[in-house]
């Protein structure tokens, strides 16, 4: 035999062995034989001579490798086989083996391969009239398409598919591509077309009895119906989907079900309930070791706690799916998951690491074609760059995700983006384009049937409307969109419409309204667990009280919100908060605090990038300078602001900048300057119909106008600036721009204009008094923004010679809060009328103090008046200009000239806080700074010092030019603010005499303070009982932060004792005289005596703490503060606060905010209080001569007019030594004897 019929003979032996081995199930053997046989094939080139062996041994080769598992070696011979095959025309088997390979492919993830194989397999059965193998072949060939992103191929391919299963009337075959192209054009966000294919489907396997195809059309049906906001129905597709699964047995596909029930829940915003479904498939999937469902459910897991606003946990659950997929090589999984992780980190406002994630997802989604992720993430980093503030950028990932959308013809991903971009238009002010862009998204999401995403774009339309306030579109728009989100059931939905409605009414300054629907948006995200919606909730709810008055709800709800996102890791929102904080605090004037929290806020916007919120805290820092007068400080801020929204091209922001740096032009007289700022403001303004800009830019020029006397003009500006303020409701506004025309006609000369405007303003104000609601705090603060009116028309009245109408004016801003606690306490109607007739109550007030006069002063900016009062109303009347006393120099007000003297008078210290140099020379510091609480120590005087010249300019300037109408002993003072601070018992004549040597003198805050007083009910002030209170031990505390320890007063322990001694009354001594200790005995006694150290800022008192073993005691520990004080209802005639700088506090409309008015507020009678830091020694013996005075009957004021006289002329000749003290409130007496039981 020849060489070549070795090799044939070989080779057929080879095939028959190979066919035995293989039959036996030898494999090893099988390929070995196989392989020795195609090598020698090969080798001696001779194989056009057994092309028959060289088929049989690739088939048996690729038989051998399909039984074992080991594809990519089964292709590899498949496809040898298959060339083989062609050689023969073998149609049939050629067909077969196409299928076979096209299906290893897929499974393998060769789809490009598998697409060309099928596609061949296809034409094949087609040519050969194998109809059934071609419709599956087609029916392949779409879901391979589908996977690789090509849609409209995939779509034919059903198409083909179904017309052959029509052809053989296949009705099992039917339904299957119906479900195959409903999954298909849901894909493709085709949801119409999608629901009428799936109900098409549905209705053959009804008629053909498949079951197990009825389940996943119902389940598909479900998935289409959930994706157009169809919940309900969603959801009982997907139930009757789970039904069928669990009729025929179906284990195995009653997880997928959950998973998508679990979808649904999640969409209707039920995240307990899509929680559940969730962990049930995750316990199937991972009972069956299916770690692709496993995958799923961790990440569906993940966006659930995403939205209950629980990142930490969320973000660990996408990454336990993003591990799955990791080893299990599915790469467009692990992509979805970046993208998942990528959203995480955008809802904390952790930009650039959610920049990362998306970034990774797209260079994986980019290799394996998957074009929906890749548009998602180019969406999402789109959102990343417009929280950047880089719009540009922003524009450019929203336009290529939308590019994508509609090259697969996505047409719910498609109108996302538009909303998308419609988002970004309106956060940087392109208004008319946010809308165009929204409406292009609602004509698509109407055209495929996408009510959810409709209601979605409705809610834009409607919050550019509202910005532009237009409020009654924005009414109807967020009304279209509610009425969507109620017939969908979707209770986050529901929320968030209630959240964007308050809003509205809240622009509107319909703040009651409001409310109402904060709380029900509230109450729908606690009960869903929305964790973010709820810190949005409480936050809103904040601006609303701030808005009301309600400052201590106000900052509650601040806090909460702020608490809420620290524990979510929300950067955003906690710095939200700040601002919100900031802006609380700016409106009440506490500047420092305002200042702490808006740099908060700056800085975590800094540190996240969002460059546009930047804008806004710049603007907030700058308002807090320019409040306190620091122009050069606020113009850098401003400028930062400026120039961050030029960046962004963000036009609000710029009108904003420009605004506020016009308004710093105007104060420094660079008028010129000014007016091209606000003219750019308004310009922006103009463009983009903002309402509420324009309304600030025509107040702003009109101010302008003002000072450069161009009235005719101003008032033009004032008066549009005032229409659109009652348009928009803008009540702040309104009353500011009242203000200001009040100014204009007083200018001009129109009067009966300023009266009109003063009575409107001041009949708003009394309005809004009564919203602020009853926080003292906020009812001073609230007056203090509301005085303008009240001074100005009292000032029209008092040049018109109508005085007791002046007056009357002048009372409704003065100790109004003082009033309502006091009408409170002493159970009495609030005597306080806008009814300038009511003089009567006024005239009963002086008709029981005999033998007094009444000194009631009042000033403005220019302005000092002096009122003499007696019983028929105002008796004289003395005003002094500014410019009359003050010739020249740096000082332009009288504000600023009473802060400057009182800083001067040598009675103080060179400083605003006196007693922090006594506290360092007698307290031993542990901190690094002096302590705030005043210790009794000498004040170093020359015993031949002079009184202070200020004494008696004081006298001259107050006094003298009244002096000839007090004709009474007695002197009743009602000073007006900063003059609460006067020492006016040591006033000096040119005689040489003191007022307190020639009168008693005594002061209210008000004349309506001291009838309430003089109205309380007989019984209501206690007879009997004293508190006496002298040296507590403080000893190591930890004040104010810092460690301090605060020394004994031996002295104030002898004072106590003494009036103890006088009284037959053990006092409260040392560690004895316990804040408890205090609290618990002071409501019920009639006379209240507290020698111990005075906090120099409000009077507040050091008392002993509880000496706790593990901790050193706190302020609340030991401080006798304000508020301490006014939760008690005292029932004391005459409370002495024998402490350093207890007559201190801040000043404000109101009068001086401290501890005495504390104790006024609170019941007492009347309040002996020292303004400033106490001698030691001198104050023992004041107090002795004080109380033995007293204890005769002589009256309070009385008693300390003998006292002060006694301390003069017995060595105590000093004005710090024998004049700190001032009697508040009324002339109490008390009769020792009868109440005591003493031996006086």
């Amino acid at each position: 035999m020849n060489e070549t019929g070795e090799v044939i003979q070989s080779v057929l032996i080879g095939v028959v062995v190979a066919s035995f081995f293989l039959k036996t199930c030898r494999v090893l053997q099988v390929i070995g034989f196989c392989k020795k046989c195609l090598v020698c094939k090969h080798n001696r080139g001779i194989i056009h001579r057994i092309l028959i062996w060289s088929k049989a041994l690739h088939l048996a080769m690729f038989d051998i490798y399909c039984l074992i598992s080991e594809d990519s070696s089964a292709i590899e011979y498949g496809k040898r086989l298959l060339h083989t095959l062609h050689s023969y025309d073998e149609k049939s088997l050629e067909c077969n083996l196409l299928l076979t390979l096209a299906v290893l492919c897929e499974n393998h993830g060769k789809l490009v391969d598998a697409e060309e194989l099928f596609q061949k397999a296809a034409e094949i059965n087609k040519e050969i009239g194998n109809s059934s193998e071609e419709a599956f072949c087609y029916e392949k060939l779409g879901i391979v398409c589908n996977s690789l992103g090509k849609t409209v191929k995939a779509t034919e391919s059903f198409e083909n598919a179904l017309k052959v299963r029509i052809q053989e009337g296949d009705k099992t075959g039917q339904a299957r591509n119906y479900s195959n192209l409903g999954a298909m054009f849901q894909s493709l966000g085709k949801y119409i077309k999608a629901k009428e294919y799936l109900e098409k489907a549905i209705s053959i396997t009804k008629e053909s009895g498949d079951r197990d195809l009825e389940a996943s059309s119902h389940g598909n049906l479900g998935t289409v119906l959930e994706r157009i906001g169809e919940y309900n129905k969603a959801k009982e597709h997907h139930e009757k989907s789970l039904a069928i699964k669990q009729k025929i047995g179906d284990q195995k596909g009653k997880a997928p079900t959950y998973v998508n029930l679990g979808i649904v829940f999640l969409s209707l915003g039920e995240y307990a309930r899509a929680k559940e479904y969730f962990v049930k498939a995750l316990m199937m999937y991972q009972e069956a070791g299916e770690k692709m469902g496993e995958a799923i459910c961790h990440g569906n897991i993940g966006i659930v706690l995403q939205r209950l606003g629980q990142y930490l946990e969320a973000k660990n659950y996408h990454e336990k799916c993003l591990k799955i997929r990791h080893e299990i090589g599915n790469k467009d999984g692990e992509a979805s998951s970046y993208c998942n992780l990528g959203t995480v980190f955008l809802d904390l406002g952790e930009y650039t690491e959610a920049r990362g994630y998306f970034e990774r997802a797209i260079e994986i989604v980019v290799k394996t074609g998957d074009k929906l992720v890749e548009a998602k993430c180019y969406g999402n980093l789109g959102n990343v760059f417009q929280h950047l503030g880089k719009y540009r950028k922003a524009q450019d990932y929203y336009q290529k995700a939308l590019f994508i959308e509609q090259e697969i013809g996505h047409k719910k991903g498609e109108a996302a983006c538009y909303g998308n971009q419609g988002n970004l238009f309106q956060r940087y002010g392109n208004y008319a384009k946010a809308r165009d862009y929204y409406e292009k998204a609602i004509r698509i999401q109407q055209e495929i049937g996408d009510i959810n995403g409709e209601a979605t774009s409705y809610d834009g339309l409607g919050t550019v409307y509202q910005i532009l306030g237009d409020y009654s579109k924005a009414k109807d728009y967020y009304e279209k969109a509610v009425a969507i989100i109620r017939k969908l059931g979707n209770r986050r939905g529901e929320a968030s419409f209630h959240l964007h409605s308050g809003t509205l009414l809240q622009f509107q300054d319909e703040y009651f309204k409001a409310k109402d629907h904060y709380e029900k948006a509230l109450a729908i995200a606690q009960e869903i667990g929305a964790r973010k919606e709820e810190a949005l909730c409480k936050g809103n709810l904040g601006t609303v009280f701030k808005h009301l008055g309600e400052y201590v709800k106000a900052k509650d709800y601040y806090e909460k919100a702020l608490t809420i996102h620290k524990e979510m890791g929300n950067g955003g929102g906690e710095a939200s908060c700040y601002g919100n904080l900031g802006a609380l605090f700016l409106s009440l004037g506490e500047y420092v605090e305002a200042q702490h929290y808006f740099e908060k806020d700056v800085g975590i916007r800094r540190e996240i990038g969002d460059k546009r919120a930047e804008v806004t805290s710049y603007i907030n820092v700058g308002n807090v300078f320019f409040s306190l007068g620091k122009y050069k400080k606020a113009d850098e801020n401003f400028q930062k602001a400026l120039s961050t929204s030029k960046l962004l091209s963000y036009r609000q922001g710029e009108a904003g900048s420009y605004s506020m740096i016009g308004r710093i032009h105007r104060v420094i007289g660079d008028h010129q300057t000014a007016k091209e700022y606000f003219e750019k403001a308004m310009s922006i303004s103009e463009e983009f119909g903002d309402k509420k800009g324009l309304a600030r830019d025509y107040e702003h020029l009109g101010s302008l106008c003002i000072s450069l006397s161009q009235n005719v003009k101003a008032k033009e500006y004032l008066e549009r600036a005032l229409a659109i303020s009652r348009e928009i409701r803008d009540g702040k506004k309104e009353f500011l721009i009242l203000c200001r025309l009040t100014n204009v006609s007083i200018l001009e000369g129109a009067v009966l204009d300023a009266f009109a405007c003063l009575f409107t303003n001041i009949q708003n104000c009394e309005e809004l008094r009564g919203a602020v609601g009853d926080s003292d705090q906020f009812k001073i603060c609230f007056a203090q923004q509301c005085v303008f009116p009240y001074w100005i028309l009292s000032e029209m009245f008092r040049l018109a010679e109508d005085y007791n109408q002046a007056l009357c004016v002048l009372e409704l801003g003065r100790a109004r809060a003082l009033t309502d606690s006091l009408s409170v306490q002493y159970s009495l109607a609030n005597q306080v009328s806008t009814d300038f007739q009511s003089w009567t109550g006024i005239e009963n007030v002086m008709d029981k103090q005999r033998k007094s006069t009444f000194l009631y002063i009042s000033y403005t900016p220019r302005n000092l008046v002096l009122w003499i009062l007696k019983r028929n109303g105002v008796f004289k009347i003395h005003e002094r200009e500014f410019s009359d006393v003050m010739q020249g120099g740096l000082l332009r007000t009288w504000d600023e000239f009473f802060a400057e003297s009182f800083r001067q008078f040598g009675v103080l210290s060179q400083g605003s806080h006196q007693d922090r140099y006594s506290y360092e020379n007698q307290t031993k510091d542990l901190s690094t700074e002096g302590g705030n609480f005043a210790s009794f120590r000498p004040i170093e005087e020359d015993e031949d010092q002079e009184p202070d010249p200020k004494l008696r300019l004081y006298y001259d300037m107050i006094i003298a030019p009244i002096a000839d109408f007090l004709e009474e002993p007695n002197i009743i003072i009602v000073p007006d603010r900063q003059l609460f601070r006067v020492p006016f018992a040591a006033l000096q004549a040119k005689n040489g005499k003191f007022l307190s040597e020639m009168f008693r003198i005594r002061f209210v805050p008000s004349l309506t303070t001291l009838k309430l007083i003089q109205d309380s009910p007989d019984d209501y002030h206690s007879q009997t009982g004293a508190l006496i209170v002298g040296d507590p031990e403080v000893g190591e505390v930890i004040y104010k932060g810092r460690r301090k320890v605060i020394p004994p007063l031996p002295c104030a322990r002898r004072e106590a004792e003494m009036i103890g001694r006088l009284l037959n009354i053990e006092p409260l001594i040392g560690q004895q005289a316990t804040k408890r200790a205090v609290l618990q005995r002071i409501k019920s006694v009639s006379l209240i005596h507290l020698a111990a150290h005075g906090n120099v800022d409000r009077g507040e008192i050091a008392l002993a703490p509880l000496r706790p073993i593990h901790h050193t005691p706190r302020d609340e520990e030991f401080v006798l503060s304000m508020t301490d004080i006014s939760q008690v209802k005292l029932r004391a005639k005459l409370v002495v606060l024998s402490c350093c700088h207890s007559a201190q506090g801040q000043i404000r409309t109101e009068g001086v905010v401290g501890i005495a008015r504390a104790f006024l507020g609170s019941g007492a009678r009347s309040v002996l209080v020292a303004l400033w830091a106490l001698e030691d020694s001198a104050t023992e013996q004041l107090m002795k001569c004080f109380y033995a005075h007293l204890a005769r009957g002589e009256s309070a004021s009385e008693s300390l007019h003998h006292a002060m006289k006694w301390m003069r002329r017995n060595g105590f000749s000093l004005v710090s030594q024998w004049a700190p003290f001032m009697l508040i409130g009324d002339d109490v007496t008390f009769d020792f004897r009868v109440i005591f039981g003493g031996k006086v």
